[in-house]
């Protein structure tokens, strides 16, 4: 009786082996499957803050053309040729240095400050312990929050703007980005627009927390982001501070 169940028995054995591969592959597929879209899917985010960036400055560009300063266009042309290439690079990466990332973003504030002739100006400050060439990130991270700086916050102030963008570490290991502004601030900005009969909608702020969450999906749990208008820290201020917390490894 024994020896005539060994077959079974070994039979049965090697199914179950084969059923446990079957699935583990199966598992492994999806997960796989999952991620690349994930992927493709920042990838399309990414695209998404380009096009009305890309029209803006080009129609800056155009204005040196058309007041006879073929110098000023064509050096701003040169930066605009640099950055496009920059961000279509690091829309196909998963991870960029902070020194590339800076670079692009100096690129990208040149051009504003171009297309807003000058109304405000921006510093980038970089903590000692950072080394940027070795620190990677998600790329792009912080243009968004730049752009709600100038579009929603400085757009239509009659003080000099101010921008400020702050790389910083904390303990355990993450890296702290800060953008802030001195600007009119989140609640008066959706006053100004809902005086003007428009809904207030921050297009930036809906791509950032929509990248923040499929990076959580794709093991970046720790990623989050944190916005505050600086009227709620202190009434005698105005402006807002956008921060994103990024878990390093």
């Amino acid at each position: 009786m024994f020896i005539s169940s060994t077959p079974q028995v070994t039979l049965l054995v090697i199914h179950s082996v084969v059923f446990a591969i079957a699935i583990i592959y199966l598992f492994t597929s999806r997960k796989k499957l999952k991620d690349r879209i994930l992927r493709y899917e920042q990838q399309v985010l990414l695209s998404q803050m380009n096009p009305h960036f890309v029209f803006n400055s080009l129609t800056a560009i155009q204005s040196y053309i058309f007041r006879n300063e073929p110098h000023t266009a064509s050096k701003y042309l040169a930066s605009f040729a640099k950055l496009t290439r920059l961000i279509l690079e690091n829309s196909r990466c998963e991870l960029c240095s902070l020194e590339r990332e800076i670079a692009t973003l100096k690129l990208y504030l040149d051009l504003q400050k171009l297309r807003f002739e000058g109304r405000f100006d921006y510093t980038i400050i970089v903590a000692e312990q950072i080394d940027p060439d070795a620190t990677l990130i998600p790329p792009m991270l912080a243009q968004p929050l730049i752009e709600n700086a100038i579009e929603h916050g400085l757009s239509g102030i009659y003080w000099a703007g101010k921008i400020e963008i702050r790389y910083t570490l904390t303990k355990p290991k993450q890296l702290v980005i800060e953008v802030e502004d001195n600007g009119i601030g989140i609640e008066k900005s959706r006053e100004v627009q809902e005086s003007k009969g428009k809904q207030y909608r921050s297009l930036a702020t809906e791509i950032t927390k929509e990248r923040i969450k499929n990076l959580k999906k794709l093991g970046n749990s720790g990623i989050k982001l944190n916005i505050t208008d600086k009227s709620t820290l202190s009434g005698n201020t105005s402006g807002t501070i956008a921060q994103i917390v990024i878990p390093l490894k």
